[in-house]
C-alpha cells in the first residue's frame, strides 16, 4: 500500500471524527445544545422563583415544615406518619378481620432552583416503615421509595400553577 493512499485514510479518518460513533441515546440536540431529559422526580416550570417558591408551600399542605431556606432553595418537611398500602403484618384471612398494616412514615426535600425566567422543582422522599408486632415493631426501616409520593407532589404543584 502506498504511503499516499496510508495518508488519504487517515485523513478521512480524523475529517469525519467522532460523527461516525454517534451520539448518546439520552441527549438531544436543540439548535446546536445538548442537553440531558429530567429525571422523574424533577419537573420544570416557566415560572418565576418567587411564584414556585409559594406555591411548592402550599402544594405541601398539612405536612409539617422543618426546615425552609428560600436562599438555597430547600424546604424540609418533618415526618408524615401512616398506614403502608402495600405491606400487611398478617395475612389475608386476619386482614379481613384486624386490617393489620405496617406502619409508614416518610419525609421530604424539596429543591427549587430558578431565576425570573423559569424554575426547576426537584422532591425527594425518605420512606420508612416498621411492621404492628415483635420485636422489629420497635425499630424503623428504610424502604426505597416508588416514586409514587414525588410524582403525586410535582403533580399537585403543577395543577396549583395552572390554576393561579
Amino acid at each position: 500500500m502506498s504511503t499516499t493512499k496510508v495518508f488519504l485514510i487517515i485523513s478521512l479518518f480524523f475529517l469525519s471524527g467522532c460523527t461516525l460513533f454517534g451520539r448518546p441515546s439520552n441527549y438531544q440536540t436543540d439548535y446546536g445544545a445538548t442537553r440531558t431529559q429530567l429525571p422523574k422526580d424533577t419537573k420544570a416550570f416557566n415560572d418565576d422563583f418567587e411564584h414556585v417558591w409559594a406555591t411548592v408551600i402550599m402544594a405541601l399542605g398539612d405536612l409539617p415544615l422543618d426546615k425552609i431556606s428560600k436562599e438555597k432553595g430547600i424546604i424540609k418537611t418533618g415526618w408524615a406518619e401512616g398506614y403502608s398500602q402495600t405491606r400487611k403484618a398478617r395475612s389475608v384471612v386476619t386482614d379481613r378481620f384486624l386490617n393489620d398494616y405496617w406502619k409508614e412514615r416518610y419525609r421530604l426535600t424539596v429543591t427549587i432552583s430558578g431565576n425570573i425566567m423559569g424554575s426547576s422543582v426537584k422532591v425527594s422522599c425518605q420512606l420508612q416503615q416498621k411492621p404492628r408486632g415483635g420485636s422489629a415493631a420497635y425499630r424503623w426501616q428504610r424502604v426505597k421509595s416508588t416514586g409514587e409520593i414525588e410524582e403525586e407532589v410535582l403533580r399537585r404543584i403543577e395543577e396549583l400553577l395552572v390554576e393561579g
